[in-house]
């Protein structure tokens, strides 16, 4: 069965931004019961792990502190601790004064995709070249940002 793979976060709760929910699907998808998640950091720490990207997951929190969509492929970690490449799309939710109030975090598995793109070395390959490619950017100005057009 497929669902929706999202949790919901406080952004009233400065720098923790709790989830209030996460959907079945996410719950299905990283092998943690809703009961687990409640009230944890939607930046989802609990799926950090040796190779997921520290850039990415401080590019996670500056979104989140300032508010503001955020897209990026990483690796994140299951329950029991399999690897599996995560589309993560960050979407800032505001009430009727403008205000942000809920960040929407969802989370969708694309690692037969990564897979398809390289099927002779499975992952490995594309970890590798997403580590040497993060070394070429880091020398690009920290100010600099991508623009998503909506």
């Amino acid at each position: 069965m497929m669902y929706s793979n999202f949790v919901l976060g406080n952004a009233q709760v400065q720098s923790l931004y709790p989830i209030v929910y996460c959907s079945d699907g996410f719950c299905e998808l990283t092998g943690y019961a809703r009961a687990e998640l409640m009230q944890k950091s939607c930046a989802c720490h609990f799926l950090y792990g040796t190779e997921t990207s520290d850039r990415f997951t401080a590019q996670i929190q500056g979104a989140l502190d300032e508010r503001r969509e955020f897209k990026t492929e990483l690796v994140f970690y299951k329950k029991e601790g399999a690897q599996f490449w995560c589309l993560l799309d960050i979407v800032p939710i505001k009430n009727e004064k403008g205000e942000v109030v809920l960040f929407l975090v969802s989370h969708k598995d694309i690692t037969d995709k990564k897979k398809d793109q390289d099927p002779e070395h499975g992952g490995d390959t594309v970890l590798a070249i997403a580590d040497a490619d993060e070394k070429k950017y880091s020398r690009l100005p920290h100010n600099l940002q991508w623009q998503r057009s909506v």
